[in-house]
């Protein structure tokens, strides 16, 4: 925990306002997205580690948002890795994703009570339900004669029941977990699911929009593909970095009041949005003169 206090920003709010290109943004940006990484990484380990920093056993409640918060921390550093490496096509995919656990973590720490968690692995356990159908038909298709394979997907699966608590027949094809844009409609506003499910689906589903955009290149009336990387801008990496932030936030209030280190964090949360508001209304200051002087 001793990390919390080397969390703060890297310029003063004059030298942002002196940026005079790209590269200055971006590493701004960049640095703050690592920064909020780290602020996953301590609540993480403030509940769902001992006080050696090695993970302790929990219930399958609490492992519930302990797993997301993981799953969230591995994006933004897959994200991160691919924007530093300038490839902007991988990064709009793993934005989506990164976007879409975020969501499902806060849903879950700010609605989480029994039956919402419930619901939310039962729904995950409906596509194994119904390849546990599939093998069963295609073993009574061949009078009962089980392939090695099968065997090992239907051992597979009964242990993802076993490990929830679950009996396959219980798991039907009708769910009660409430739909992504329900969910983003309910901890993030509507807007949130608008710009990430609908500009997203894009590069998730490799839509037109994202072949002309990155993958093509217009040459008079025809077209060129194009092998290059696309290099991200600061952008891209604001929805991440309000996510992270929002997270932190959300389950320092919800699930770590009683820690005497959740205030500070808190705290750390605050000045971190604050900073980056700060570079983003400079960057896009930046921009407007930049067009003006075009």
């Amino acid at each position: 925990m001793k990390n919390i206090s080397k969390i703060k920003p890297k310029y003063s709010d004059v030298e942002i306002r002196h940026f005079d290109n790209i590269h200055q943004f971006m590493d701004a940006s960049v640095e703050l997205h690592k920064q909020t990484i780290e602020l996953l990484h301590i609540i993480t380990k403030l509940k769902y580690c001992d006080s050696e920093g090695l993970p302790k056993i929990v219930d399958k409640e609490n492992a519930v948002i302990g797993g997301n918060l993981i799953r969230l921390i591995k994006l933004n550093i897959s994200f991160l890795q691919n924007t530093c490496e300038n490839r902007l096509e991988i990064v709009q995919i793993l934005n989506r994703c990164l976007a879409e656990t975020a969501i499902n973590t806060k849903f879950l720490i700010i609605r989480g009570e029994e039956n919402v968690i419930k619901n939310y692995i039962k729904y995950s356990l409906i596509t194994e339900k119904e390849l546990w159908e599939t093998i069963l038909s295609n073993i009574q298709e061949r009078s009962g004669d089980v392939l090695p394979i099968e065997n090992r997907m239907q051992k597979s699966i009964q242990n993802s029941f076993d490990n929830s608590d679950f009996d396959i027949e219980e798991v039907k094809r009708s769910s009660k977990w409430k739909s992504i844009k329900e969910r983003a409609n309910d901890v993030a506003g509507e807007m949130f699911y608008n710009v990430f499910y609908g500009i997203s689906s894009h590069s998730i589903h490799g839509n037109w929009q994202d072949i002309l955009f990155n993958h093509l290149t217009k040459v008079d009336d025809g077209f060129k593909i194009n092998f290059d990387w696309k290099r991200p801008r600061p952008q891209i990496i604001d929805g991440a970095i309000i996510l992270n932030l929002d997270i932190v936030k959300t389950f320092c209030e919800y699930e770590a009041t009683d820690e005497p280190l959740s205030k500070v964090i808190i705290e750390k949360c605050e000045m971190l949005f604050n900073y980056h508001n700060v570079i983003k209304t400079n960057h896009e200051l930046w921009l407007k003169n930049k067009s003006e002087k075009n």
